[in-house]
């Protein structure tokens, strides 16, 4: 009879393989705070922004699968460097 923890042990791969094919969950509102206002005003630099990423987000929802393992866990650790991680820093190295 397995121990919990052996249980643990051998499901935690395919939560890993699972969580791995799901696009990643990055704080909208944290990147957009981050965001410069350049000639415009805050707001409106703020609404632009949640649109853009937004509109990442659902275009990598539908590509995701289309992209390899491999580079999309490159290109999360990438966008992850320096900052809030952006959905469309993760879309842009994703199709380069």
């Amino acid at each position: 009879m397995l121990k919990p923890l052996g249980l643990l042990i051998l499901a935690l791969p395919a939560a890993t393989a699972a969580y791995a094919e799901e696009v990643p969950r990055f704080d909208i509102k944290a990147i957009c705070g981050a965001a410069p206002s350049i000639g415009q005003s805050a707001q409106a630099t703020d609404r632009g922004c949640i649109h853009d990423e937004t509109q990442a987000r659902t275009q990598l929802e539908q590509q995701w699968p289309g992209f390899k393992t491999n580079r999309r866990n490159a290109c999360v650790q990438e966008v992850s460097i320096g900052g809030p991680p952006s959905y469309v820093a993760l879309l842009t190295c994703l199709q380069m």
